[in-house]
């Protein structure tokens, strides 16, 4: 990966997100980040543009989306490509900020089709278990980045693995541990339980990201 042209197109997106909704600190926070990490400075934003550019899911889930900041990245690196698309959407959105409509908002300043966009609103440890009663898709990216509570995350990985498609990756968010959250060791159990099931990869150049991808 161009670390260098990865950082340009991220950030690009991110001021011009932050342009539409400038109360959100999150650019400020993660040039931090980016500032404490140096050159090698990487994270789920990076690994969303770049898999975005490279394997094109078709069927995504994030469970945890706020403003859309994640799934901007990902679908800004499609073109214009979105035929076959379905996106799935679970989040609380009770932060006070973000919302669906802010989602689609933010979605629409890119110029990103959002009839794709389907939202489950509510606790993703009912939501995605009702969702996947009658759901028959399998996904070729689930991003964890609701709950960063450790059991919590842990039931939001057990449910992706149940529905990830042969191929597809799980991404799980903020595994460098800061304010109060500790969830590598989440992440290292889920590995070592379901360690043939998929090829493990982590960065911790950033606020920490790991992916597993289904064999």
């Amino acid at each position: 990966m161009d670390l260098k042209l990865l950082n340009a197109a991220i950030f690009s997106n991110l001021r011009a997100l932050h342009a539409v909704t400038p109360r959100d600190a999150y650019l400020y926070h993660y040039l931090q980040h980016r500032e404490l990490a140096g050159e090698k400075f990487f994270d789920m934003h990076h690994l969303a543009f770049w898999w975005g550019a490279y394997h094109h899911p078709k069927k995504i889930m994030e469970i945890g989306t706020r403003t859309g900041l994640s799934l901007c990245q990902l679908l800004s690196a499609y073109g214009t490509d979105y035929v076959g698309v379905r996106v799935c959407l679970f989040d609380l959105w009770s932060d006070g900020l973000g919302t669906p409509d802010l989602v689609k908002k933010h979605l629409n300043h890119l110029g990103i089709h959002t009839e794709i966009i389907e939202f489950y609103q509510g606790d993703s440890r009912e939501t995605v278990p009702a969702f996947m009663e009658t759901n028959t898709d399998k996904f070729d990216w689930i991003l964890i980045d609701g709950d960063h509570s450790p059991e919590g995350a842990m039931i939001d990985l057990e449910n992706a693995r149940q529905l990830i498609a042969k191929g597809g990756v799980i991404v799980f968010d903020d595994i460098v541990e800061f304010d109060g959250i500790v969830l590598l060791p989440t992440w290292m159990k889920f590995q070592e339980k379901y360690r043939e099931e998929f090829t493990w990869h982590i960065d911790l150049h950033g606020k920490g990201v790991g992916w597993a991808v289904k064999v």
